[in-house]
């Protein structure tokens, strides 16, 4: 059985993730500059949560937004000043050497290396630089957390952003699914392949796209019952997932029976078999089944004895009589 919350998927890196690939400069500054910026959160909370979220040192984060002036220091020396007073020269020495700074000096000296440092810590807000960031990565940022998040990795949507952006909005999330699907096919990847065709199917069902997620759903349930790219280990083979079946009868409700048999032999005849385990018939039996609100289980039941964990499973070639069997 597929599992939806399993490690994400790379067009590029499938199996070969790099080291660190999961990790976005452009996420973490986002989330950040979103949280200060759009939820009137503190600069320091804020530098908590991120650094929580995405296993960073907040010392790490902080000096990387300062650095690429994503937050500017204001510091006031005379407020700055006032503050020093505050402490007796023996906890600034602390302050110093907890620092690993010289503590040795004068007073007066002491305190311009705890203002050099910045080890009381200055007034920190955000930069003109974060508010132009945020409005130019808002558009890719909401995409991706809205449809892709959970599978693929925003380094590479990002680069394919770049290169569509132009596009309509609606066009960006379906492209990039699609390109995973045609490489799933390419490297004949069962598991890749019913995976994003679910996630495209989820696409459109947010959408409320029904005819569409039909679409995608079905090609599930053909790929479900000829699984042809795993005809090596067809005896491990589970059936009909549990999404695709789940999909069919909420599709049913939204559409009709008779219209999901119609797309289902379309969608069957689009697929380029050069073998089938069952005839479209056989499918179009099952699919019935489904519908009728056979329970799963019993159905998978009947086509591994039938199919999956038949030994004497003859498998098909694709002829004119299969091709166009009813």
């Amino acid at each position: 059985m597929l599992d939806l919350n399993s490690d994400k998927l790379s067009i590029k890196y499938s199996g070969n993730v790099p080291q660190d690939y999961d990790f976005s400069p452009i996420q973490v500054t986002f989330d950040f500059i979103y949280l200060v910026y759009k939820r009137d959160s503190s600069i320091q909370k804020a530098i908590e949560g991120v650094a929580r979220e995405y296993d960073l040192s907040e010392e790490q984060l902080s000096d990387y937004l300062i650095e690429n002036k994503y937050l500017i220091d204001k510091t006031d020396k005379n407020n700055y000043s006032e503050l020093l007073k505050k402490y007796n020269t023996k906890a600034l020495k602390r302050m110093l050497k907890e620092h690993g700074l010289k503590t040795s000096g004068k007073r007066e000296r002491i305190e311009e290396r705890i203002m050099e440092n910045n080890i009381l810590g200055n007034n920190l807000y955000l930069s003109s630089k974060s508010k132009v960031f945020y409005k130019n990565k808002k558009r890719r940022i909401r995409i991706f957390n809205e449809y892709l998040s959970k599978y693929y990795y925003f380094n590479e949507f990002n680069e394919f952003y770049m290169d569509n952006y132009r596009k309509k909005e609606e066009n960006i999330p379906t492209e990039f699914i699609l390109r995973h699907i045609t490489k799933s096919s390419e490297d004949k990847n069962h598991d890749s392949f019913v995976l994003n065709n679910q996630i495209m199917a989820e696409y459109f069902f947010k959408k409320d796209k029904f005819s569409k997620m039909l679409e995608y759903t079905l090609t599930n349930f053909c790929m479900n019952l000829n699984p042809i790219w795993k005809i090596d280990e067809l005896k491990e083979h589970v059936g009909i997932y549990n999404d695709t079946y789940d999909d069919l009868l909420y599709l049913e409700e939204n559409l009709s029976k008779n219209f999901i048999i119609s797309k289902y032999y379309l969608i069957w005849d689009s697929f380029n078999f050069e073998t089938i385990i069952m005839s479209k018939y056989e499918g179009y039996l099952y699919l019935k089944e489904v519908l009728n609100f056979k329970d799963l289980s019993k159905i998978n039941h009947d086509l591994k004895d039938k199919f999956y964990s038949n030994d004497d499973l003859k498998i098909k070639k694709i002829t004119q009589k299969t091709l166009f069997d009813f």
